[in-house]
């Protein structure tokens, strides 16, 4: 049962390093960018819900 404990072990550690290679590749083929002023409004403001006749309305131009 010690060999299996050992292997498994080994996996786990295999599995952390491939994770952490994967996260930088990640990074560096896709930087973080800070959001523009139209992103920031549009998480900051309330969400303006649109009725039924104004879905179908629009949908039927």
């Amino acid at each position: 049962m010690g060999a299996e404990i050992k292997e498994l072990q080994k996996i786990r550690k295999d599995l952390d390093l491939l994770t952490n290679l994967y996260a930088r590749l990640v990074d560096r083929l896709v930087p973080e960018e800070e959001p523009d002023e139209e992103d920031l409004r549009a998480i900051r403001e309330k969400d303006e819900i649109a009725g039924e006749e104004e879905l179908f309305k629009v949908l039927s131009e």
